[in-house]
Formats: structure tokens, sequence, C-alpha cells
């Protein structure tokens, strides 16, 4: 039987309406079960006038009620608070694989609250909760997207955006975007409320804040570790990055067909290569060769290959901060990077050169990105071509 409770002082009337599994008043519905309301409206005719109990009883209902009209109030965490389709959850139908990439079956999917909440002022400033700093690992997947962001948010939500669009081959996919902190230790507000709120929709989504301010050298290097007995492939993106569709399908061959290869650092996404050695201009690979060998790595998206990648992170611990520099000249020793060649030089990824640690000011972009897979690289080369570090062609 439905409940309803008439309070009057003043010449004011409030009419509680109560069903057995919610409550209205002044147009607020919001869940209780009647049975408390109903132990309340005994007490309250038992006495008369509003005892100190009374007064506490309704100050706690109040509370109760902000918990779930109010997200400001909601000092108890109650999760009823989703933007739309939660971040977390992983969609669309897991086809068998039986490569190297069969890493059996897939995770759960679940929604975590540090990622489907929207942010409070006051969690975005100096130390915040360690669900954000250090959260949920996913694991079991076959690629892990590391974006690292400072505070660009436009242009982090347009790489975000490229995301969505890719086809990830029926795969599981992890997004993690980390967001580094300032020298004083602020994260960007609106930087990492965009993050939290972005829903990706091609698998799992984590946000990760640094503990402290790390630079663009900690977000490259120490965001993806490894373990030796690690399937999973891996890519990192700096913000201002647009990704083709086919970015996953392109990685998942090269890695496939030249893993096994020692001189193998990684593959870059990138199509315009400049030299770094000699005459300046762009690097030009053969024609006929759709990806070639390049001693210098491009960091408009890269992906390492694990077993250099974990040598290169433990000889970085070894050197000193102040041989630091850029990322570029610490990525090289001896080794090479695939880089794709494709006609017009497009790429799998494009760098919209906006102002920031690489360019003083943006610069218009007029690179090309692949919009359509081309069909040699389901027959990539077994000896591919290899560019010294003034593009000249030393093994062909």
């Amino acid at each position: 039987m439905p409940l309803q409770l008439i309070f009057s002082k003043g010449g004011d009337v409030n009419i509680l309406y109560c069903s057995t599994h919610a409550c209205e008043l002044g147009g607020v519905k919001f869940p209780v079960h009647i049975q408390h309301l109903v132990m309340i409206n005994d007490i309250m005719r038992r006495r008369n006038g509003p005892s100190a109990m009374c007064v506490a009883l309704w100050l706690f209902i109040a509370l109760f009620v902000l918990q779930f009209v109010n997200y400001d109030w909601n000092i108890f965490n109650f999760h009823f608070f989703n933007d739309g389709e939660p971040h977390m959850e992983f969609r669309g139908p897991i086809k068998p694989f039986t490569d190297k990439y069969n890493i059996g079956p897939p995770p759960v999917a679940k929604n975590l609250p540090y990622s489907t909440l929207k942010p409070r002022p006051w969690e975005m400033k100096g130390d915040t909760s360690n669900d954000y700093i250090h959260p949920p690992r996913v694991t079991e997947v076959h690629l892990r997207i590391m974006v690292i962001t400072y505070n660009r948010a436009e242009s982090m939500l347009r790489l975000l955006n490229s995301l969505n669009k890719v086809d990830y081959l029926d795969d599981r996919v992890v997004l993690e975007i980390w967001v580094d902190r300032s020298k004083d230790g602020v994260i960007d507000k609106k930087t990492f409320g965009t993050a939290r709120n972005f829903s990706f929709e091609k698998g799992f989504k984590t946000v990760h804040q640094q503990d402290k301010h790390v630079g663009i050298y900690g977000q490259w290097i120490d965001t993806w570790q490894p373990t030796a007995d690690s399937k999973e492939i891996a890519v990192i993106f700096e913000d201002d990055i647009t990704v083709s569709p086919f970015f996953y399908r392109y990685l998942k061959n090269v890695h496939a067909r030249y893993d096994h290869r020692p001189e193998v650092n990684g593959y870059s996404l990138q199509g315009i290569s400049i030299k770094h050695g000699g005459a300046g201009g762009n690097l030009h690979a053969p024609d006929d060769h759709v990806v070639f060998l390049y001693p210098i790595v491009g960091s408009w998206g890269f992906s390492p290959k694990k077993e250099n990648w974990i040598g290169f992170q433990r000889w970085g611990k070894q050197i000193a901060c102040g041989l630091c520099g850029t990322f570029t000249m610490h990525i090289v020793k001896k080794n090479g990077h695939f880089i794709p060649n494709f006609p017009h030089n497009a790429g799998m990824t494009i760098n919209w050169k906006e102002k920031g640690l690489h360019f003083a000011k943006t610069l218009k972009n007029t690179d090309p990105l692949v919009m359509e897979w081309d069909p040699r690289l389901d027959n990539l080369p077994e000896e591919p071509v290899h560019l010294d570090a003034n593009g000249k062609i030393v093994k062909y």
C-alpha cells in the first residue's frame, strides 16, 4: 500500500508520497524502503512536538536524499551518476585466435567507479585518491594504448575520438590515459576531467595521474612496463596526434612479421620523417618497399618491441638525469625502427604540430592520413630496406 505523509507548519503543507521502493517529495524521487517511513511516522505520532530524536531522523533523511539528487553532496560516494555509457565496458564479439596473441578468455566486463563519475574540483588539486593515481591494471589484452598528456584537453579529445574509429579486429583493447602534473604538483582540471568523461567504445579505459611531475621523458619511458612473458602489443601516443582507422591492423602485421629480428626496436606510425644526418629534408625509401628500417625513432605514434624496450628501460635508469635531453636522443642506440612508406608520405598517424614542447608555435598541418588499407601490408617483405641516418640505402 502506498504511504502518504502530510506535514504542516505555518500554513505550508508538504506531502511525502511513498510506494514500495521509492518516495517523492516536491517532485524529486529517491529510493527508500516504505517500512522505514512507516517506522519514522509511528515514532513521530507517539510524540508531541519535534523532539531531538525526530529532528535527527529527518536530518538523516534529508542527507540521504541529497546523495541521489545532488552530486556535490554525495559524500558516501554512491555510484548513480553515469554521464552515458560505462567507460569500462567491453563491447563487441570476441573471435577465437590461434596465433601467438591468443592469450585466453576475455576479461570480465565491468565498470570502475573512478572512470564513470564526474570530477569534483577538489579531486584535481594536489594529491588525489589513489584510485586515480594507481587504478587497477587491466590485464590479458591484445593491445594497450598509452595516451600521454599534460594540459591540452582539446587536442587529447581529438585523439581519443579518432581512437574510437579504429578497426581493432575484435581484439581485446585497453586505453590508458596518463596525465602528468605541473612542476608544482597540480593536475590540469580540464584535461583530467575530459579524460575521465570520455567514453571509449572499443574496450576498457583507465585514467592515471602521475604522482609527481615526470615530464615528457617519464611519460614516454615509464608508462608501459611489460613483463618478460607479456604477449600484448603496446603503442604510445602524445596528445596532438590523430590516428588512422587501420593503425592497429598495420601494427599487428609488422609485429608478427619482424619481432623475431634482434635489430628491430619498434615500429613508428608516422608517414613523414626527416633526415637526422647529412643534408636536410624528408626520408625517401624506394617506392616498391611499403616499410623501411631507419635508426632514428619516429615519435608520432610508436609501438616498442617488448624485449628491446625492457632493456632500454633498464639502461635509462642507469644514466644521469642531466643526460636525458629529448626522447629521440635516448631511444636510439644502434638498432632500428620500422617506418611505413606510403605514397605521398601518408601515415598511420598525423601530428597537428601544436604549440608545446616540440613546436614553439602551432603550424599548419598538411600531412595525409591513411584512410584505405594497402594490400601490400598483408604480404610484408622478409628483408626490408635499411636506411642510415642520412637517408641513404645501406641494405636493399
